[in-house]
């Protein structure tokens, strides 16, 4: 499945203070001009490939922003154009939660939506309007979204953000995130900085490992009650039952897959690389989307897990548990992709202080196999 990473609006009604997207400034929306041609350039590909399909991550921004009455022509368009292909696009979304109603979850439900994923932070003034955060605000109207989404028996999941602000309280924010009815597995991901970390939220390596680690040996002891929590599930799975389940950072298979499209028809590698104008793969007006999948620079991230082991990767025993990391992150540090993710580190020591020992097992999945070297 291809995934497509949809961000029509980059308008948020929040200003959460780690979010690149609210830092560009952007107030563009997609026009339904531009949303006919995108359900075209979906049509066509899908006609192409029989046996593909599309995955539409609705993004913001604020996706909610857009209104009711763009999800349902969103739906008219895609019920025209896309008439023997609409089968094969499978619609989610991102959403902050703050303006959910009745009249949108069934809305959602008929692009065939039932899980909701958000993110949420307990530290006052992390999240919320204005230029204070008005965290009190923004949690009472998410603590309402989420009633509004149980009430619906609508699924939904949460992403934490590990800053600075949160590094001396671990077990404080687990607990709170697991005391919800989580429908999906919470996620706990350190912050990204693109620019100047001028709220000073930057974490090292060893603060991430720590963090993460304190709270793994919790989770593992106590993983019946808390079976989903990720990163901590999957690399659990992947050392004690080589089942692997890694997210698009840790695969090593993010080259060809992933498409952003911003609101005036930009396309880029993903969501990320979509906020830092990170390799542009023009524009959705112009090109199809075999074009942009197909970019030459894609070659660049595909060639890396070939680089990588034979380089700064080579013969590390966690090789097939991060495949490097992610080629943006590199990519912004070093102008490189052919690097390790500044945060190898901290994966490093999360396994060798706290995952190896509590599970009592080491960890080995370095670059051996020939079906991966080939």
């Amino acid at each position: 499945m291809k995934v497509i990473i949809f961000k029509p609006v980059e308008i948020c009604n929040s200003n959460c203070i780690y979010c690149d997207v609210v830092k560009k400034g952007s107030h563009a929306i997609m026009s339904y001009q531009l949303l006919e041609l995108v359900f075209s350039r979906f049509n066509e590909f899908l006609e192409c490939h029989p046996d593909e399909s599309l995955q539409l991550i609705w993004h913001g921004g604020e996706p909610c922003l857009l209104g009711v009455d763009y999800f349902k022509k969103a739906i008219e368009i895609q019920n025209r154009i896309c008439k023997n292909t609409k089968t094969r696009i499978e619609h989610a979304i991102q959403s902050n939660l703050t303006l959910i109603s009745q009249e949108f979850l069934e809305v959602f439900r008929k692009l065939g939506i039932e899980m909701i994923g958000t993110s949420y932070e307990p530290i006052p003034h992390m999240r919320g309007p204005g230029e204070n955060r008005d965290s009190e605000q923004y949690n009472r109207k998410f603590l309402e979204g989420i009633r509004l989404l149980e009430k619906n028996n609508f699924n939904w999941g949460v992403i934490y953000v590990i800053t600075r602000k949160s590094l001396d309280k671990p077990l404080d924010i687990f607990y709170f995130l697991t005391n919800f009815k989580l429908n999906v597995a919470p996620c706990l991901n350190p912050v990204k900085i693109f620019d100047k970390d001028v709220h000073n939220l930057a974490i090292s390596p060893h603060e991430i490992a720590d963090w993460l680690g304190t709270i793994y040996q919790v989770w593992y002891k106590h993983r019946d009650r808390f079976p989903h929590v990720r990163p901590f599930q999957s690399l659990t799975e992947s050392i004690e039952n080589k089942k692997f389940s890694l997210g698009c950072e840790d695969s090593g298979h993010c080259a060809y897959n992933w498409i952003y499209i911003g609101p005036e028809g930009k396309t880029s590698h993903c969501g990320r690389s979509g906020d830092y104008d990170l390799l542009a793969y023009g524009n959705i007006r112009d090109k199809t989307l075999d074009e942009i999948f197909n970019d030459k620079q894609r070659d660049l991230i595909n060639n890396r897990s070939k680089i990588l082991p034979e380089t700064e990767c080579k013969e590390c025993r966690f090789w097939g548990l991060c495949h490097g990391g992610c080629p943006l992150d590199a990519y912004m540090k070093h102008k490189d992709f052919n690097h390790r993710y500044p945060n190898c580190e901290a994966r490093k020591i999360l396994f060798e202080k706290y995952i190896e020992p509590v599970t009592g097992i080491k960890a080995d999945f370095r670059y051996t196999s020939e079906l991966e070297k080939n």
